[in-house]
């Protein structure tokens, strides 16, 4: 009897140990998600009042309904995460109106997979290529500016850019700018080594926390009371994601604020 005991204690042990490994936040084979931070929503800015935006929008839905976003999604995703109506008729009573242009895409160069940088200094990402995809429809030239996203409003506004399109995350009491449907969701992310101690937020006391100079990771940072507290240091790096990434491999901090995708793509 109580050999049987033994052995029902043993396996609710593992079946225990294992539901807890089921419940943690994910990561892969390399990196590990500490704690799920916040969840953004990307979209595409635009001047208020620009028909340009109405334009790209149309685009958009356009290859949507012809499955090219899910391809390109699946090309830096390996899955489906594109959000936005097909709509195959959108550029209907738009292209006679239309005219031929260089149309500026500011955009973030260091958050890679959405976009960022080639080792050769050209745009790269996710996002870049929807841009290049959306131009190349509407018969637009694209130019690539890289700038810092969480100025969207100054940068359209001042005429820098024509849309700000790279990692931007839709805000609903943004009333400076116009923004389209948004079009993918996203993840900012707690991320560590897949061996490291550090499996949550209370994990990293003692220790460093590096993050890039990302507006949106900067303010999920100052929003949170106990991620600011717990570390002993807290760097933030020049170079994006790339460079957060690099500090984390290679032992210079126990774990970094990125991007749920960027897990995938940098492992």
């Amino acid at each position: 009897m109580k050999k049987k005991v033994r052995v029902t204690a043993f396996l609710l042990c593992v079946i225990l140990v294992l539901s807890m490994y089921a419940c943690e936040p994910g990561g892969n084979g390399k990196y590990r998600v500490a704690d799920r931070l916040a969840e953004q929503s990307f979209c595409v800015a635009f001047r208020l009042g620009d028909k340009a935006g109405d334009a790209v929008i149309a685009a958009l839905k356009v290859l949507q309904a012809s499955g090219r976003v899910s391809a390109l999604s699946r090309a830096w995703f390996d899955e489906d995460v594109s959000l936005l109506a097909g709509d195959e008729t959108a550029l209907d009573g738009l292209e006679a109106s239309l005219e031929k242009r260089t149309f500026i895409v500011g955009y973030d160069a260091g958050r890679l997979p959405f976009s960022g940088e080639s080792s050769g200094g050209t745009a790269t990402g996710f996002d870049v290529e929807l841009a290049k995809e959306v131009c190349g429809i509407l018969g637009w030239k694209a130019r690539f500016l890289a700038i810092d996203v969480s100025r969207a409003t100054v940068e359209l506004n001042s005429g820098n850019v024509d849309c700000v399109w790279g990692g931007f995350a839709y805000d609903g009491s943004n009333t400076g700018v116009s923004q389209s449907p948004v079009y993918m969701k996203n993840t900012i992310v707690l991320a560590s080594l897949a061996g490291s101690p550090v499996r949550n937020i209370g994990a990293l006391k003692g220790k460093t926390l590096t993050l890039s100079e990302n507006g949106y990771f900067a303010a999920v940072l100052e929003g949170s009371k106990t991620l600011g507290e717990k570390p002993d240091y807290i760097v933030r790096l020049p170079g994006g994601t790339e460079a957060c990434f690099k500090a984390l491999n290679d032992g210079s901090c126990a774990a970094i604020i990125t991007d749920l995708a960027a897990l995938d793509y940098y492992g």
